[in-house]
């Protein structure tokens, strides 16, 4: 039932159906018949008026018998076996297989397959076999399919049916055979078999005891003698007529013929070839950088489409089966200005061939750099805190004959209050300039300097990161959806010779369901080319947003004094449990506290030395909010508060300090604001500042106020001041000398008046000698035997260690250590039968005692706690349990602890000697 033509005789009752391709022609009948069915023709000068069938070429066959009537076709509740052959647009076969295969049990409406495809295979039977085509937009319409934009052409035949249990592999057209004949006729009724019998290459019948079908596949031009050959495109007509009889046999008379003054006409044309309507360029336009070719192909199937510029060689077009044209850029800076042509073609399924010039002339308004080639990728990554990275690869080809030494690159200005900041670097990991420029029509303006120039031939690759903020916008807050728009491509003053473009998610993001894939790949893609995609995401990131407040005091004696503020809202859709606050480097005094009070896990968390950059974990779970964490909707605001070194930061510029304000960093938070109070007390006035402050005079200070906007790391604020100390400064210790001096004379003065015995009574009783002197805190003899015992403790404690330590490594025999040993720990155990009795005799003196030999009783804590932590360290690192960086690392932090402890012993017994020796 697939031709292409089908015409019923209105006398026999006979339908018949037509098809060629030029060579060949497939012909099909059918009648209310068991007997034979015959169609013949004549030249077309010749009719049937005169003598019937004599001097025609007559075709004549009956089906023996009659064929089963059981024929199963195939319904949407059997399994099948199907046979396929997959062919795209341009005649290639790139598959060939068996789906559903000879096991399948699945129904034909279950089966994973194209709709289409399922379609095509209801109602055939075994042994059938089915052309057709699966349109481009009903076939595979994602792009990340690997048959994306491809129309499918299948040839399928039926080789099994599986029905409730039992299976049918038998083609019913084996069962019967067909009786035919090629012959020519002699007289009205009568023909005779043609002795060459090569005219009909197949032929086909089934008889079911009323209709009788057949089909023919005959040669259009043959060279038999008997034989009439049908010749296309010669503007003549061939009649035709049709009958049947009801006899099984080849020279029956017929029972219905078509009336021989009145047979059928039938021209025979060739397919014409496809009308091509040039859409793009138009015809005598001027053209610069980039043109886009586009073809509409007019005609049923066009399987190849093609263009060349000039004489150049010919190049494919590509379907787009959305637009349904056929299409493809050109690089125009690879021609010269002056006038050119192109020329399309297209051909048919059957070879039939258009085709179409279109001239156009080359104009370029300004000259770029066109002997580079430049491909580009872009990966678009969203990141958390409504962050983005913009990866763009770019590999440039130096097709010119001057060396390339830098490129520019553009941005819209629009994008301007979303960028944070650029970065550049090549494939070996060398660091490329960019320098931002004035912006310029709209747009902004970075040049990129390569390390060296890019030679003739010579292919560079390099990378740029762009970091970006809220590109995307909450749409959907309960399902965490967003809408992104950004540019595809990069915006270059120069010809793209591919561009590709591809969105990524860092971490919990997807497209939300039913979005396709922006990703996309172009050609020749024009010089300022500003396409925007747009596309809805669902987050679930970490999107803290944060308002921060920093005062920093600015004195003069070389400190920079910090409090700052956060206040934080999570507006993600995921839980945060930690922050890292970077502080400057010189920066001690650290403290985390919020309106309850300090954050003690937080607080102890620094890491690197002093005169590095210090990374603070806010530990916002384990210290406030639990196991859950920071969850979204929540707000919270804490505090820091830490003195910086100043001399770090500043050099003497003209009799004054010019200091750069180091400014910590929230890693990648997005800070909406972040207010910074610069204070110069009265002991500082400055001289000069960075521009864009408010002025706020205070009774004892005055402060230079800075608000930025839509800060990360990779932005941070940036000031510096000019000050120099005034004279306050230097009468500062002068006044606090004399405050001190005068209460001292008041105090002495007070002490050195006697006020009358009546008033105040007598100061000395009657019983006490005057002369004797009055003991003021512990006794001298005490507190040096306190002191000298201690300090002879920890003299024997360091010695029993270095004896032990030179005995490790042999330089001391085991008999001397044996010897030394037993000596210094009789002198400790000596010590330690004496020192209880001193210590108590000291806390007898008051609380003052008491708190020093507390002291000492926490710092021996210290140390030897420290010792046992040293000594298992050193096991697990014997039983290799612990890594090299983290044991050194570890092992550091114990011996810090010692030495701190040991340190902070020897400033309290330096105390007590001195106070002994000052009572002496």
């Amino acid at each position: 039932t697939e031709y292409a033509y089908s015409y019923t005789d209105p006398i026999t009752g006979v339908r018949s159906y037509f098809e060629h391709n030029g060579s060949l022609l497939y012909v099909g009948l059918e009648a209310r018949t068991s007997g034979w069915i015959g169609f013949a023709w004549q030249n077309t000068s010749s009719t049937f008026t005169s003598a019937g069938l004599n001097n025609s070429d007559v075709i004549i066959g009956y089906v023996p018998g009659v064929s089963s009537s059981n024929i199963w076709r195939v319904i949407s509740t059997d399994a099948v076996s199907v046979h396929y052959k997959l062919f795209l647009r341009n005649g290639s076969m790139i598959q060939e297989s068996d789906y559903p295969d000879e096991f399948s049990t699945d129904p034909v409406s279950n089966l994973n397959a194209l709709t289409m495809y399922k379609e095509a295979i209801i109602g055939m039977r075994i042994g059938e076999i089915r052309h057709f085509v699966i349109p481009a937009d009903k076939a595979y319409t994602l792009p990340t399919d690997s048959l994306y934009g491809q129309d499918l052409i299948y040839d399928i035949e039926l080789t099994r049916i599986y029905r409730e249990g039992t299976e049918r592999l038998q083609n019913p057209a084996d069962n019967g055979a067909i009786v035919y004949s090629d012959e020519y006729g002699t007289s009205t009724f009568q023909h005779l078999p043609d002795p060459d019998q090569s005219q009909i290459l197949e032929a086909g019948g089934y008889d079911n005891g009323t209709v009788t079908q057949i089909e023919y596949t005959i040669l259009l031009n043959s060279t038999d003698t008997h034989d009439i050959p049908l010749l296309e495109d010669t503007a003549e007509r061939y009649p035709f007529i049709f009958m049947f009889g009801n006899t099984e046999e080849l020279n029956g008379l017929p029972v219905q013929h078509t009336y021989w003054t009145e047979p059928v006409m039938f021209e025979f044309i060739s397919n014409s070839p496809p009308t091509l309507i040039v859409v793009s360029p138009e015809a005598d336009s001027t053209l610069a950088y980039v043109t886009e070719l586009i073809l509409n192909a007019t005609d049923n199937f066009v399987k190849q489409a093609s263009y060349r510029i000039d004489d150049k060689p010919w190049t494919s077009l590509n379907y787009n089966f959305l637009t349904r044209f056929w299409e493809s850029s050109y690089d125009l800076t690879a021609i010269n200005l002056g006038n050119h042509s192109v020329t399309f073609n297209a051909t048919d399924m059957s070879n039939a061939t258009g085709v179409s010039v279109v001239n156009f002339t080359v104009d370029r308004p300004f000259l770029s750099l066109l002997g580079m080639r430049i491909r580009v990728s872009r990966n678009f990554i969203t990141t958390a805190s409504y962050g983005s990275r913009v990866e763009d690869s770019y590999t440039i080809l130096n097709n010119g004959s001057a060396p390339i030494s830098a490129i520019d690159i553009y941005l819209p200005e629009e994008y301007e209050i979303h960028f944070l900041s650029m970065e550049a670097v090549d494939d070996s990991d060398t660091s490329i300039q960019v320098m931002r420029m004035k912006n310029e029509d709209g747009l902004m303006h970075w040049k990129l300097h390569f390390p060296k120039p890019i030679g003739f031939q010579t292919e560079y690759k390099f990378e740029t990161t762009m970091y970006m903020h809220t590109l995307f916008w909450l749409s959907n807050p309960s399902e965490f959806e967003y809408q992104l728009r950004f540019l595809r491509y990069p915006v270059l003053p120069y010809v793209l010779s591919d561009a590709q473009f591809a969105l990524s998610f860092e971490s919990e993001g997807s497209l939300v369901p039913g979005e396709k894939p922006p990703d996309s790949t172009v050609q020749n893609l024009a010089p300022f080319d500003e396409s925007i995609f747009q596309s809805g995401l669902r987050l679930f990131t970490e999107n803290i947003l944060v308002k921060r407040t920093t005062i920093a005091v600015v004195d003069a004696w070389g400190w920079i004094s910090y409090k700052e503020t956060f206040t934080l809202e999570n507006t993600g859709g995921s839980s945060v449990t930690s922050l890292i606050f970077q502080v400057p480097a010189y920066a001690k005094n650290i403290k985390v506290y919020d309106e309850v009070g300090i954050l003690a896990n937080s607080q102890g968390t620094t890491t690197g030395d002093y005169n590095e950059t210090n990374d603070v974990s806010i530990h916002l779970a384990s210290d406030r909010f639990g196991g859950a964490g920071f969850s979204p909707t929540y707000k919270y605001t804490f505090y820091m508060s830490f003195v910086v070194q100043a001399s770090a930061y500043q050099t003497a510029e003209l009799g004054s300090n010019r200091l750069d304000i180091p400014i910590g960093l929230l890693g990648n938070n997005l800070i909406l604001s972040h207010t910074i109070n610069v204070v110069f007390p009265v002991s500082v006035v400055a001289s000069d500042a960075t521009e864009g402050y408010r002025t706020l005079y205070g009774i004892f200070d005055t402060t230079y106020q800075y608000v930025f906007y839509n800060q990360t790391q990779r932005n941070p604020a940036s000031i510096t001041v000019v000050y120099q100390a005034t004279l306050g400064a230097a009468a500062r210790p002068i006044i606090f000398a004399l405050i001190v001096g005068l209460i001292a004379a008041i105090y002495v003065s007070y002490r050195k008046v006697e006020l009358p015995e009546e008033l105040v009574g007598s100061r000395v009783d009657s019983d006490t000698d005057i002369s004797q002197p009055r003991q003021i805190g512990a006794p001298v003899d005490l507190l040096t035997d306190f002191a000298n015992l201690y300090s002879r403790k920890t003299a024997l404690n360091m010695d029993l260690e270095k004896l032990d330590a030179s005995r490790r490594r042999g330089k001391v025999k085991k008999r001397e250590f044996m010897m030394r040993e037993q000596d210094l720990k009789k002198q400790i155990e000596e010590i330690d039968s004496k020192l209880p009795k001193v210590k108590e005799d000291m806390t007898r003196y008051g609380q003052r005692y008491r708190d020093l030999v507390a002291q000492l009783e926490l710092q021996d804590e210290k140390i030897e706690g420290a010792k046992a932590g040293l000594r298992q360290l050193l096991l697990r690192k014997k039983k290799q349990r612990i890594s090299r960086v983290a044991f050194e690392k570890s092992r550091q932090d114990y011996l810090k602890t010692i030495q701190k402890a040991t340190s902070a012993t020897d400033r309290i017994l330096l105390s007590i000697q001195e106070e002994s020796g000052e009572t002496r």
